[in-house]
């Protein structure tokens, strides 16, 4: 396929895609965005992040590259960057948000939600990978009581040490969250959204936006939250993935920290 006649956007998740999960970035990815803008193509950010926070993100790790929108909350928030104007899309209701603190209250869990650059918790953790991992998103943790939460609000976030995935993996699994969309976003953060919403729906809100089809789009991925966009857009998938990830889309490029997404757009004469 000639892609470079095709393709009118390019859609990038964050977190293992521009960045590694260490928050480097390789010349050849800054090189890649670059490129992209050069050329005239509309270049957007997919996020699991509120879309404040994925923008703040990308213009500290890419300052001299363009982005036109981004979707974050994996498909609840979209922002028009240059208007600067944001819209949330679906929220869970406020009783939802009861309910997925109640039934998630685990000592060896810290449940949190986004207000602002405040992250609200159950409870507070002395964990590393914890303090790490706000801090690359601008986070400050709050205490707060779920049982008194009266806003609709974008997602709910679980976040767990490594060393207790699978302690996390078999609690999660004898909870009833069939009404939500759960799904991994990291290899540390666990994601429970309103039913239905992914990825794929930023997808469609941009194709929306541009008058484009859905395969008009080109996006970039590797984790199990990327997947409904990577299916319903022209998807690469990230060598960095499992192989399971991988062995669902045909479309590969180079690991996060080698030639990355850079591999596949100047193999295929978009950049």
């Amino acid at each position: 396929m000639n892609y470079k006649d095709y393709i009118k956007a390019v859609a990038f998740d964050f977190d293992g895609t521009l960045i590694d999960f260490n928050y480097n970035v390789t010349e050849y990815t800054r090189r890649a965005l670059k490129r992209l803008n050069e050329e005239g193509y509309i270049v957007c950010l997919s996020s699991g992040r509120p879309c404040f926070m994925a923008l703040k993100a990308f213009k500290e790790k890419f300052p001299e590259a363009g982005l036109d929108y981004v979707f974050g909350c994996n498909g609840s928030e979209i922002m028009d960057v240059k208007k600067n104007e944001t819209r949330i899309l679906y929220p869970l209701k406020a009783e939802e948000i009861r309910y997925i603190g109640k039934v998630l209250d685990a000592d060896f869990l810290t449940v949190g939600i986004y207000d602002g650059e405040s992250f609200l918790v159950n409870r507070i953790r002395e964990s590393e990978q914890l303090e790490s991992w706000m801090k690359a998103r601008y986070l400050t943790p709050t205490l707060f009581d779920y049982a008194k939460n009266d806003k609709d609000r974008s997602k709910v976030i679980v976040v767990n040490d490594k060393e207790d995935r699978q302690k996390e993996i078999d609690f999660i699994s004898s909870i009833d969250l069939s009404d939500f969309s759960c799904f991994y976003s990291s290899p540390y953060c666990f994601e429970i959204a309103p039913k239905g919403i992914s990825k794929a729906k930023s997808c469609e809100e941009l194709a929306s936006i541009l008058n484009c089809d859905l395969h008009q789009i080109l996006s970039f991925g590797d984790m199990e939250n990327d997947m409904p966009m990577l299916k319903v857009t022209t998807g690469v998938i990230m060598d960095n993935a499992t192989e399971e990830l991988k062995a669902q889309i045909p479309l590969h490029t180079s690991r996060v920290d080698e030639l990355g997404v850079y591999d596949f757009l100047s193999r295929n004469s978009l950049i």
